[in-house]
């Protein structure tokens, strides 16, 4: 099961703490970001009443106002049993004098230090994931530690839809608001597709913005316009020329005796 998302920002941290045998890690990066949901009919409906879907496609079914938002922290792995911690996690509302906070959905990741250093590199560099997608695990056994309720439905099933858009999250009891992430997947647009602008639907070759098309292209550049001023400085030589010419000339016959 998948859940396709597209990050709204992006966020990296640094957390320092004193170093202790229960903490190996002192100093840890984390990568943050806020999540939207993408433009297309895939859905999660909540058994609280929520709903992560797109905006527009919300409101058609008149569930605008139970739009739930969505946020995700990663981090690199200290060891690998650190994974079981990857998890979806569903928070309440809170409501009260000092807090106020509407639900939300929250992962939590752990990836490879490779992968997280991949990922820090690329946000710095401006390069930032187009969709992020986040597998989640399907198997009722994942859920339950206790063998009595090994029978109870998984959390997570797909609903009507035959083409697997839809999912529903039967988060009303406790034991259902942590879901177990298996994968987690950063999908990035290099390159955008061009299209022709007679024939929309015409797909056009890719263009390359690498260094050495740049030079070639300003290379021409500069060539078209020297031909252009070597054009003029070649008229304006013939035009000192015949001007020099006329002016011995002149100059010739104020010498000349009368």
């Amino acid at each position: 099961m998948w859940i396709r998302t597209r990050p709204a920002s992006a966020n990296i941290s640094l957390e320092t703490r004193a170093p202790a045998s229960d903490r190996p890690v002192p100093t840890q990066e984390i990568v943050s970001f806020e999540l939207l949901p993408t433009n297309e009919r895939d859905h999660l409906d909540l058994d609280t009443g929520e709903v992560f879907q797109y905006y527009n496609y919300a409101r058609l079914h008149k569930k605008e106002d139970k739009v739930i938002g969505a946020s995700i922290t990663i981090r690199a792995t200290p060891d690998d049993s650190f994974y079981q911690h990857n998890a979806m996690h569903y928070m309440g509302e809170i409501t009260g004098d000092d807090l106020n906070r509407p639900s939300a959905i929250l992962f939590d990741v752990f990836i490879a230090l490779t992968a997280f250093r991949e990922l820090t590199d690329n946000i710095r560099g401006g390069l930032l994931p187009q969709t992020i997608t986040v597998g989640l695990a399907r198997d009722a056994s994942l859920f339950f530690t206790n063998s009595a309720n090994s029978e109870k439905k998984a959390p997570l099933e797909y609903g009507w839809e035959p083409d697997g858009s839809g999912l529903i999250w039967h988060n009303k009891e406790k034991e259902r608001q942590k879901v177990p992430v298996e994968s987690i997947r950063f999908d990035y647009e290099v390159v955008k597709p061009r299209y022709d602008d007679e024939q929309m639907n015409r797909l056009l070759p890719m263009q390359s913005d690498a260094p050495t098309d740049r030079i070639s292209e300003q290379i021409a550049s500069i060539q078209t316009i020297l031909a252009d001023v070597l054009k003029y400085l070649r008229w304006a030589t013939i035009g000192i020329v015949a001007l020099a010419i006329m002016i011995g000339i002149l100059i010739s016959k104020q010498r000349m005796p009368f």
